[in-house]
């Protein structure tokens, strides 16, 4: 779970409006819990957090007018899961920081949801407004694409401010929870139980086994299981690559002709192909190539990466 901290910035009119919202996160967080969601990540003030005046959390925590139990939750719960993803010898911090994407929510920076989006996640908030009263919200994204241009497109995040909307995603989080993988090493492994009908060059090996940063892990999961969708309905004929959820570009005859070499990739047949067509990925300049070439029912990915320069 991510929390929407744009749910905190309405203050409760009394304390026990305040508590009946902490109530209510804490049998949502206890709904998503009883689907396997472990865990939440949360903004860096998220213990500073006020929930009506001259109430902050902390004393939340000590009111002994709240239930012992929801108090206890919270802090077990919050304690599993750090700010920061933690990876031995590394600390890769929950904000995502990019400045060619924003995320916007009525006009507001959405922190929460961004980091939701890239992990593919549930954002929960506290019901303070009647906005948060969603099951799904959608989002302005905003980017540059490579011709400097800037480009804005609606995307939906899945949110529960209430146990029933946890429910409504329970088919959604188990889903997810299958096709998710701790490392770039059990993602390769499992290559052929999640992607059957994509083949990987010999050359991703390294790159999909060298993924740790868990926001671009989710990324190359996510458009790789869209590929593989895409591959598996192409039965006859050319690919209609509209039906990809994301979008693909072939690169530029100036960029095919400086960098040739490094799109020409070795396949498993031993032949060489031009991977010209990509789809990019966000935070940061990452691309995804693969190659048609194959014909129905199977999408070569050759190439998981930073943009070739």
């Amino acid at each position: 779970m991510v929390f929407n901290e744009l749910s905190a910035r309405t203050l409760a009119p009394d304390i026990s409006i305040a508590r009946q919202w902490m109530s209510e996160l804490i049998r949502t967080m206890v709904a998503a819990k009883g689907c396997g969601l472990k865990g939440i990540r949360t903004q860096a003030d998220f213990h500073t957090m006020v929930l009506a005046e001259n109430y902050p959390l902390s004393r939340w925590r000590n009111d002994n007018e709240v239930n012992r139990e929801e108090r206890t939750f919270l802090r077990t719960l919050a304690t599993k899961a750090p700010l920061s993803v933690d990876i031995p010898n590394l600390e890769i911090k929950i904000k995502v920081e990019n400045p060619d994407c924003e995320f916007s929510l009525e006009g507001s920076q959405a922190e929460g949801f961004k980091v939701a989006y890239y992990l593919e996640t549930l954002a929960i908030s506290l019901n303070s407004e009647s906005l948060w009263n969603r099951s799904r919200l959608n989002l302005e994204l905003i980017q540059i694409d490579d011709n400097e241009d800037l480009i804005e497109e609606s995307v939906e995040v899945l949110h529960a401010s209430h146990k029933n909307h946890v429910l409504e995603h329970a088919d959604w989080i188990k889903k997810r929870q299958q096709t998710g993988v701790a490392d770039g090493l059990e993602l390769w492994n499992r290559r052929s139980e999640l992607f059957s009908s994509l083949e990987f060059c010999d050359r991703t090996s390294d790159q999909i086994q060298s993924l740790i940063d868990p926001k671009m892990l989710r990324q190359v999961v996510r458009k790789l299981l869209e590929l593989d969708a895409l591959s598996k309905n192409w039965t006859d004929g050319a690919v209609d690559l509209e039906k990809l959820p994301s979008k693909v570009s072939p690169e530029s005859e100036s960029r095919l002709k400086q960098f040739r070499e490094q799109l020409n990739i070795k396949c498993l047949d031993g032949k060489k192909r031009i991977f010209s067509l990509h789809i990019r990925m966000t935070p940061g300049a990452w691309r995804l190539h693969f190659c048609t070439e194959l014909g129905p029912g199977k999408i070569i990915i050759g190439y998981i990466g930073p943009k070739i320069e």
